[in-house]
């Protein structure tokens, strides 16, 4: 089997690879143009496209261009923008589907292919997706234009929370939402302090962002009163208070819920110690924003979570985003009206002690029931998730337990990669 030929395959969140690798070739681009064009609707179907700032993003942006335009797909190019931008595009301009070129939080050399509804929602079931990549036909008769404002009705969809006097450290990841970010927060009354240098294609992601934020001494020597964070496509959400220091989506979820009545909805990797303070409100999903949405319509919670940061609301923008979701916490806390309170009353639950490592490696998987070592921690009382990536070639481990010494989740953590090592071929 050829390289071209090779099957597309979707993993936890679209199509990922180190741009120039298939399928993020251009060839492989193409193909999928031409797939989702037929997925849409076929000739004549709407599809509207947006990037982040990578070095690989206007190349493969034009091959799939190239692809919808062959399968007959009138195409809007957006620019560079957050995903939830294109999400909001594709439903304000009553699209067939929404295509976002980004690898999210990955390194600069890498790249993918979110795709998206014409409701701006991403579909739970890409098996036809698939099938078009391979099946798709070339009918010709598309065309290409580039639209005036591709981050009108994304800016439209924001709360309106009072700012006016708060200072705000904004770093964007050097990624698709620098300068939008800004102009949201800016128009809400906030003087903002720009943490992040301006994308130059290689920068996104590189130390800064929602993956690296900075402490609270950062906070302090820029005079600010809140961090807000974002990764390289600006779906992920980090805060950081200057009294309690970094705040994950855990947190966002207490401060979101805490007061409330009802379910909500976080993963498998929320910590025991959230959902001991819930009182048993916590429903746990899988990992992946798909399947926090899937039980956000299931059981009508107003709000879900990752604990990296991946946040949805059930009225919310039709697929995550990391400001609205920061000024939906500020609305929240500020009852509706007036200024929210900071620092952020983020008390209230003590986080049991976690431990986490991604083994990077090459080859083929090692078969996790294969591992004695993940049984043997639980049977010593520890909650554990030990699970390979959708989306990087790495093993994730967690270990969240009330162990100490050699029974601490880092110990278990360290016990686990090493049989995992020890068992990849070699």
């Amino acid at each position: 089997m050829s390289e071209t030929s090779a099957p597309i395959r979707f993993g936890t969140d679209g199509v990922r690879a180190e741009a120039g690798t298939w399928p993020l070739t251009e060839a492989g681009v193409r193909r999928m143009g031409r797939g989702i064009a037929a997925w849409a609707g076929g000739p004549g179907a709407t599809v509207v496209i947006g990037r982040d700032p990578r070095e690989s993003g206007p190349g493969l942006e034009s091959a799939l261009v190239e692809g919808l335009v062959e399968g007959g797909a009138a195409v809007i190019r957006l620019g560079v923008l957050p995903t939830a931008a294109v999400s909001c595009a594709a439903a304000a301009e009553g699209a067939d589907a929404g295509i976002m070129l980004t690898a999210s939080h990955n390194p600069w050399h890498d790249n993918g292919v979110k795709v998206l509804m014409g409701t701006g929602r991403k579909p739970t079931d890409t098996a036809g997706l698939e099938a078009a990549f391979v099946a798709a036909s070339t009918p010709g008769g598309g065309d290409v234009r580039d639209h005036e404002d591709g981050a009108a009705a994304w800016r439209a969809a924001m709360p309106d929370v009072d700012l006016r006097g708060k200072r705000i450290l904004l770093d964007c990841a050097s990624g698709a939402a620098h300068g939008h970010a800004a102009r949201v927060l800016r128009a809400c009354g906030a003087e903002v302090v720009e943490h992040d240098a301006p994308p130059n294609g290689r920068n996104i992601n590189a130390g800064v962002g929602a993956l690296h934020p900075p402490g609270r001494d950062a906070l302090a020597a820029a005079g600010c009163q809140l961090g807000i964070c974002l990764d390289g496509d600006a779906d992920r959400i980090a805060l950081v208070d200057a009294e309690h220091g970094l705040l994950d989506g855990d947190d966002l979820l207490w401060l979101l819920c805490g007061a409330a009545t009802g379910p909500v909805i976080g993963t498998v990797m929320s910590n025991g110690g959230l959902e001991a303070a819930l009182g048993g409100r916590l429903v746990r999903t899988p990992v992946g924003d798909k399947h926090v949405a899937a039980e956000l319509a299931r059981t009508g919670a107003p709000v879900g979570a990752e604990p990296s940061g991946h946040v949805l609301f059930e009225d919310g923008l039709p697929t995550g985003d990391g400001l609205y979701t920061a000024l939906r916490v500020l609305q929240t806390l500020a009852g509706g009206a007036g200024a929210p309170p900071l620092p952020l009353p983020a008390g209230g639950w003590t986080r049991w002690p976690v431990a986490q490592d991604a083994v990077r490696f090459q080859g083929a998987r090692v078969p996790l029931e294969a591992l004695e070592t993940p049984e043997q921690a639980r049977e010593a009382g520890n909650r554990l998730v030990v699970r390979y990536s959708g989306t990087e070639p790495k093993l994730r481990i967690l270990v969240e337990g009330r162990g100490e010494g050699d029974g601490a989740p880092a110990a278990w953590v360290a016990r686990i990669r090493a049989e995992f090592e020890a068992a990849l071929p070699a």
